[in-house]
């Protein structure tokens, strides 16, 4: 059992009242720039299940020091779709009292799942999360989509096999986007950020990178993330399956190329926590051939 220090023991107590009590803590594994805590609360109405994020990466921080207050306004406004989304308990906002900037929030059920025994309908869950998510009303909230790589600073990869390719694919990037709608955006929503519970999905976790953005994104990282993980083939039936839920404007090229970018300057390398979860096999070899694939898949579609 992972044990808090007892000044955030005390803080998350004074948050629920009095009488709650935190019977266990447990660490949460698969996060890489937070520290999660699965916390069992006795309170005088019942015990329930809260998760403590404590955002522990400086220098995260330093680029954006309003992470807590940011998760926690983009979990209000996703409750507001009916998706099954953590509710805020509490936060420290400049981590006075927990050391770190924390949210503190509901839990929900279920765990990640990276080998479904229905894959189609575990893609097909995936892809009816995105019309609800970009229905909501975004136009007053503070935070605004950026791309994680500057464009303008981007060179053809040593690493990859198809070298024109990519050439193309960053001078496609350098050019104004596409007419695109902007909407309530997860901005990070992949297989890692979706819990299930027998087949099915049962939350949509991870909120702190939400933000007003174009519509194609979320689709487009969520893409990116399965063609490394399974294959082109997956990536692909998701945008099918995302298209038949929420109409084309939900998919558009530039976007995937947007989001495939972001891998540079490379090589792609095994994110830690698939292995955790189960996904076996991958490869930094594998994955640059994927990615190659997954860009002239691209290309050939602009």
């Amino acid at each position: 059992m992972e044990i808090l220090s007892l000044q955030i023991m005390e803080w998350v107590t004074s948050c629920l009242g009095d009488h709650a009590k935190i019977k266990r803590v447990i660490r949460l594994q698969g996060s890489t720039s937070a520290d999660l805590f699965s916390l069992q609360v006795r309170e005088p109405s019942g015990e329930s299940r809260l998760v403590l994020r404590l955002l522990t990466n400086h220098e995260w921080l330093q680029n954006e020091p309003d992470l807590a207050a940011h998760e926690a306004s983009a979990l209000i406004l996703a409750n507001k779709s009916g998706l099954p989304v953590p509710e805020v308990v509490a936060i420290d906002a400049d981590g006075k009292h927990c050391g770190s900037p924390a949210v503190l929030m509901t839990a929900v059920s279920g765990k990640v799942n990276l080998q479904p025994r229905n894959f189609e309908g575990w893609l097909k869950q995936m892809a009816a999360v995105l019309q609800p998510l970009h229905a909501l009303d975004a136009q007053d909230f503070g935070w605004q989509y950026f791309a994680y790589n500057n464009v303008n600073n981007l060179e053809v990869p040593a690493w990859s096999a198809k070298p024109e390719l990519w050439r193309r694919a960053i001078e496609v990037v350098n050019q104004p986007p596409p007419p695109t709608r902007h909407c309530f955006i997860h901005r990070d929503y992949h297989p890692m950020n979706t819990l299930w519970q027998g087949g099915v999905l049962s939350g949509v976790v991870d909120w702190v990178n939400a933000c007003r953005g174009p519509e194609p994104f979320d689709l487009a990282w969520n893409r990116l993330n399965l063609m490394q993980m399974y294959g082109l083939e997956a990536a692909n039936r998701l945008r099918e399956h995302a298209i038949a839920h929420c109409g084309r404007e939900v998919w558009h090229p530039y976007w995937d190329l947007m989001a495939l970018i972001e891998m540079l300057p490379g090589p792609p390398d095994i994110y830690a926590p698939w292995p955790v979860f189960g996904l076996k096999g991958l490869s930094v070899p594998l994955l640059i051939q994927r990615a190659d694939e997954y860009l002239e898949s691209l290309i050939a579609h602009l």
